[in-house]
């Protein structure tokens, strides 16, 4: 805060100080900072209060079998792609530690691996080639050092380099084709979180070249969908912002493909929220896409244990006005699978924690919550989330029984920190923790206690 007021103080000094930070324009006096800082130091509580659950986790229950994804995986455990291509069974793996991104089978055998410049945050896969977003540096920072680059896919097991499309990113980390203006040729929506710049913005191919539109400037955009939310046939975009203005917005499409100054905060938190997630489903099955939205980063200052963190369900009310209805607190809360799990035709959740409490309850780093009607749910804990933290999820049915397994990647802490303090290109050392596990689905259809 002091920085951005303008005000130098130890034991920061100059070392936040660079040209993207926003300032106020005139420097407070040391009067006025003084005032701030008695003010913080007067109203703060000691501690945080901590959190209550609902119900207490049922621990290890036998419908999820669950096991490192493939054990002879040497990874930094850091995992910053996780794609499951359904169409023609393939699992993507991307890692940080290596700048590797792998392909596995159904089976979980390693297809082939591809050495890239950068962390691959982001895939789409198409017939005859695949599309994989590089962030450029993966730590925080505003350098627009992130691209969209071409694969061509050789036969269905390889991928061999063709072109960047799409350069001067700022620390992407999502995207999707989108053709927003009908005319069926696909524009590019990439998320580019940055730091103290970022923007959420269309890439269109014009002349041979992608140009540029920015839907929103300002940084932390983390994770959009694509759907028609206003119900006039044209698609919209649902985009959470997770830096400074936590928010998810709604970027209305007038109907050619434009997003003019229609846009509408759905949701707003608190910038010490760490929002980490979202996503929209029907979770009361009357007609309304409802919004599960999951917060828990604490990589920043403020690193304690918050009892806010957790799986929030802020239920539609017809109009895409969103309250919350349902929480379940989950320190650390990185991400929510919603899926009908067991087969009984309601919506359940499966969520992961890096910045959980690991002295105390390691094994609720994987929630598996229950839907057992009327906003309720039952919870499960699981015994081998201690073996690492826990961030990307994906869905895939890898055991044929018509239900979704879940593969789970790991966010390792220890080699995140590693990384930051200048580790390049190695496997971290003394970091053998498992980076990746499969929770093969084993749930019969149960019946609804309404």
């Amino acid at each position: 805060m002091a920085k951005r007021l303008g005000v130098a103080t130890r034991p920061f000094g100059e070392v936040l100080a660079h040209p993207y930070m926003t300032l106020l324009p005139s420097k407070l006096s040391e009067a006025e900072w003084q005032k701030i800082v008695t003010y913080y130091r007067g109203s703060a509580p000691a501690a945080l209060p901590e959190q209550t659950l609902p119900a207490e986790p049922i621990r290890d229950p036998a419908f999820f079998e669950t096991a490192p994804f493939d054990s002879s995986i040497k990874s930094s455990g850091i995992i910053t792609l996780l794609v499951a291509d359904t169409l023609h069974r393939r699992i993507f793996v991307g890692e940080a530690g290596t700048n590797t991104l792998s392909i596995f089978d159904w089976k979980r055998r390693l297809l082939s691996s591809v050495k890239l410049r950068s962390p691959p945050t982001g895939l789409i896969v198409e017939p005859s080639r695949v599309l994989v977003l590089e962030s450029g540096i993966l730590d925080p920072n505003d350098e627009p050092m992130g691209t969209l680059e071409e694969y061509d896919l050789v036969g269905v097991d390889s991928l061999r380099s063709r072109r960047v499309v799409i350069d001067s990113l700022i620390r992407p980390v999502a995207v999707a084709a989108i053709d927003a203006d009908g005319d069926g040729v696909n524009e590019f929506l990439i998320a580019e979180f940055g730091n103290d710049r970022g923007r959420l913005a269309l890439y269109r191919q014009e002349n041979g070249r992608y140009t540029r539109r920015v839907l929103d400037s300002s940084p932390g955009a983390v994770r959009f969908e694509v759907r028609d939310l206003t119900g006039d046939g044209a698609p919209d975009i649902v985009a959470l912002f997770a830096q400074a203005d936590e928010r998810i917005v709604l970027f209305e499409n007038d109907g050619k493909g434009n997003f003019p100054a229609r846009k509408r905060v759905l949701a707003r938190f608190p910038p010490v929220y760490g929002s980490m997630y979202f996503s929209m489903h029907d979770m009361n099955g009357d007609g309304h896409p409802d919004i599960v939205y999951v917060n828990g980063d604490n990589f920043d200052y403020s690193r304690v244990l918050k009892p806010y963190h957790g799986v929030h369900i802020l239920e539609n009310n017809g109009r895409n006005e969103f309250h919350e209805r349902y929480f379940f607190p989950i320190y650390g809360a990185a991400r929510a699978e919603v899926a009908d799990f067991d087969g009984d035709g309601d919506l359940d959740i499966l969520a992961t924690s890096k910045f959980g409490d690991t002295a105390r309850h390691a094994e609720r780093g994987i929630i598996y919550l229950e839907n057992t009607g009327a906003y309720r749910f039952r919870p499960y804990s699981f015994s081998i989330a201690a073996v690492n933290e826990w961030n990307l999820t994906a869905l895939a049915d890898l055991s044929g029984t018509g239900r979704p397994d879940v593969i789970i990647g790991a966010m390792n802490l220890s080699s995140v920190s590693q990384a930051q303090r200048g580790y390049t290109g190695r496997v971290v050392s003394g970091a053998p923790k498992v980076p990746i596990l499969l929770f093969e689905n084993r749930l019969q259809p149960a019946a609804k206690t309404r």
